[in-house]
C-alpha cells in the first residue's frame, strides 16, 4: 500500500492529505502489458477474508489485514515493515491475512521491499532494481529486523502456516520478465493469494495471467470523492482510503456486491482506535493496519457501536401547529462526547440562538420530521434519532 512515513493520526485538509499521500509515493506503480503464453495459470480457490466475530454480540469487527506484514511500533508504523520479524509476530498473534510488497533485483530475483531505494529501510544503498541478489543478501533491514525476505520464501511460509497474502507488485518500470515471474511464482506456490494494485491496467494484466486469483484495487489517493461501484474493476475488491468516504458510500459498494477494505483512515483519526472505530462503523469487510496487536486489543474491548445517550436531546412527544418549541437548550453532547446537531424537514423552521440553543417554529398544518444526530466515537456508535409529527 501507500508509501513513506506519515505521523500517526495526522489530519489536514482533504486536498492536502490526498496530495501528501500522492507525493509520498516515490514513483507510481506502472503496469506492464505482457501475457504469459502457453497453459493458463491455475491457482487455489482463494476465499476473501471474512469478518471477525462480534464483540459481546454488539460490535461488528472488520477483518484484520497486517499492512507491510504488520510491523508497526510506537509512532512509526513502518518500524519492522516487510520483515520476517513482522511476519512471525503477526502469525503469533493469529493474523490470517498479510499485505506486503514485491520488487526484483537486477538479476531478476523477487524480494520483499516497498521502496526501490534501499537506504530508508536497509543498511545498504542504491536501488533494488540495480542491485544483485548477492548484494541484497549481504545487507540487512534496519531496526534489528534481520535479513530481507525473498518472495518465494514468504509464499512458502504463508502456505505452510495457512495464511492469505496480498503481495503488491511494486516495480515502476514495464518489465516483462518481472510480470511473468510474479504470475509464475504465485501460480506455482499454491498459496492463498489476493492480487493487489492501484493501477487498473495492471489488474487487467493479472486477470489474464492469474484468472483464478481474487484482486483488490487500491483507490487513487487523489480521487477526492467517495468511491462508487463504477470505479472498481469488475470482480475486484475495493481498498479505500477514507478521503470523503461516508457510511452511505460504503453501503452502496456493499449493495453492488463489492467487498470493501479500508486502510489508514486518514480523515477519521489515523491508524489508531478512534480511526478503527469510525472505519468499523462504515462496515467494511476489513481494516488494513500496521498495528495488528493494538487492533486486536481494540477489537477485544471496543464498544464503538453501543447506543449513545444524549439527555439534552429529547424528541418532543407532540408538536402543535403554529407553535415554538425548544429542541436544544444549549450546546449538547452525547455520552460519547460528540456534538449533537438537530435538523427539521417539512412544515417547520429551525431558529438558532446563542450558546447552541435551537428551537423549531411550526406551520399551520402538515407534517414535520425532527432528527437529532451526532458522530460516533470509540465508545459509542453514531446517534441518529428521528420522529415524524402531524401538526394540528
Amino acid at each position: 500500500c501507500q508509501s513513506r512515513h506519515r505521523p500517526r493520526g495526522a489530519l489536514t485538509g482533504t486536498r492536502q492529505v490526498a496530495e501528501g499521500i500522492f507525493a509520498s509515493m516515490r514513483i507510481p506503480i506502472l503496469c506492464a502489458a505482457v501475457v504469459i503464453s502457453g497453459a493458463a495459470a491455475v491457482g487455489p480457490a482463494a476465499s476473501p477474508a471474512s469478518a471477525d466475530a462480534t464483540v459481546a454480540g454488539k460490535c461488528a469487527i472488520p477483518q484484520l489485514i497486517a499492512h507491510r506484514g504488520g510491523g508497526g511500533v510506537g509512532k512509526d508504523p513502518y518500524f519492522y515493515e516487510n520483515s520476517w520479524k513482522a511476519f512471525e509476530n503477526s502469525l503469533a498473534l493469529g493474523v490470517k491475512v498479510i499485505e506486503t510488497d514485491v520488487r526484483w533485483t537486477v538479476d531478476n530475483v523477487p524480494i520483499i521491499m516497498h521502496d526501490d531505494e534501499l537506504a530508508r529501510t536497509t543498511t545498504g544503498t542504491g536501488l533494488v532494481s540495480t542491485s544483485t541478489i548477492d548484494y541484497i543478501k549481504s545487507i540487512e533491514l534496519k531496526n534489528g529486523a534481520g535479513k530481507i525476505p525473498l518472495f518465494a520464501d514468504v509464499l512458502t511460509w504463508a502456505k505452510t502456516n495457512n495464511l492469505q497474502v496480498w503481495p503488491e507488485y511494486k516495480p515502476e518500470t514495464d518489465n516483462q520478465v518481472w510480470i511473468n515471474d510474479y504470475a509464475a511464482k504465485v501460480t506455482a506456490a499454491g498459496t492463498d493469494i489476493v492480487v493487489p494494485s492501484f493501477k487498473k491496467p495492471e489488474l487487467e494484466q493479472f486477470k489474464t495471467l492469474l484468472p483464478n486469483f481474487p484482486q483488490i484495487w487500491f483507490q487513487d489517493p487523489l480521487l477526492l470523492r467517495p468511491v462508487v461501484p463504477a470505479d472498481v474493476p469488475a470482480g475486484a475488491y475495493a481498498g479505500i482510503i477514507n478521503v470523503n468516504s461516508t457510511t452511505d458510500s460504503y453501503a452502496t459498494l456493499a449493495k453492488a456486491g463489492t467487498k470493501v477494505y479500508t486502510w489508514y483512515n486518514i480523515l477519521t483519526g489515523g491508524d489508531n482506535p478512534d480511526g478503527w472505530a469510525k472505519a468499523a462503523a462504515m462496515k467494511p469487510n476489513g481494516v488494513i493496519t500496521d498495528y495488528p496487536q493494538e487492533y486486536q486489543q481494540w477489537a477485544a474491548t471496543t464498544t464503538y457501536c453501543a447506543k449513545p445517550k444524549a439527555k439534552c436531546a429529547k424528541l418532543p412527544k407532540k408538536l402543535k401547529a403554529n407553535s415554538t418549541v425548544v429542541l436544544l437548550k444549549k450546546t449538547c453532547k452525547t455520552s460519547a462526547g460528540t456534538k449533537v446537531t438537530v435538523s427539521a424537514k417539512g412544515k417547520g423552521k429551525l431558529k438558532r440562538a446563542a450558546k447552541g440553543k435551537v428551537s423549531i417554529v411550526t406551520g399551520a398544518k402538515g407534517k414535520v420530521t425532527i432528527t437529532y444526530a451526532a458522530e460516533g466515537s470509540n465508545t459509542a456508535a453514531a446517534l441518529n434519532e428521528s420522529k415524524k409529527y402531524t401538526l394540528k
